[in-house]
């Protein structure tokens, strides 16, 4: 190489030095009007909204359901013919299927959660305890305590959500209903249509009052 060819070489290298720092300076000016973009609101409509809010007594939807959550109980007697492992509490709702299709036990149950307690059954029966977000309610028609099979589409029931929380944890004052909106599709699996793919939609924590549901 050259004299000339060495100075050609490293006025180059020093170009392309200064070029690269130029653009880091630049993308850290970018990165930093992005920083105070968010901070002044620039970025809010990035931003994920989070559940609406369930306000007792007033009603909303979550696919296919209207609902109205309208009170929370604890008993440690609703009167029903098994032994108390505990206490019961209670979310007391209307529930109206307004989609075409019939929604069995089995979506009604796992459409509605209490957030964030601890020691609540997480079966039928046995001794097993766990977080409440894990636990499924039983699903009781207020009017007998019969356990609900099914809501029919257009029908609605006055029902009873019924967890079992063990009498070793502090009495809860208030709890977290969360409740899930479903999307009626095709199984990927079986190509069989039904409900699929819970989401929480609404939330909303209501004080807890002691008496029976009713």
């Amino acid at each position: 190489m050259t004299g000339d060819e060495g100075g050609r070489v490293r006025r180059w290298l020093r170009q392309l030095s200064r070029t690269m720092t130029l653009r880091q300076v630049l993308a850290a000016g970018a990165t930093v009007v992005v920083l105070a973009s968010g901070l002044f609101g620039g970025l809010a409509t990035a931003r994920t909204a989070g559940p609406t809010e369930i306000v007792a007594g007033e009603p909303f939807h979550a696919e296919p359901f209207d609902l109205t959550v309208e009170r929370l109980r604890w008993s440690d007697d609703l009167g029903l013919d098994e032994d108390v492992r505990g206490r019961y509490l209670v979310a007391v709702a209307t529930v109206e299927n307004t989609s075409d299709h019939p929604v069995y036990t089995s979506t009604v149950r796992d459409s509605v959660r209490l957030k964030g307690l601890d020691g609540f059954y997480t079966g039928l029966l046995g001794e097993e305890t766990g977080r409440s977000d894990d636990a499924a309610p039983q699903v009781l028609v207020l009017a007998d305590a019969s356990p609900l099979s099914a809501v029919a589409p257009g029908l609605e029931y006055e029902v009873a959500f019924v967890w079992e929380q063990a009498a070793s944890e502090p009495l809860p004052t208030e709890a977290t209903v969360a409740v899930s909106a479903w999307t009626w599709r095709r199984s990927s699996l079986d190509d069989q249509l039904m409900w699929f793919d819970p989401t929480v939609t609404h939330a909303g924590t209501l004080a807890v009052s002691q008496g029976r549901a009713s």
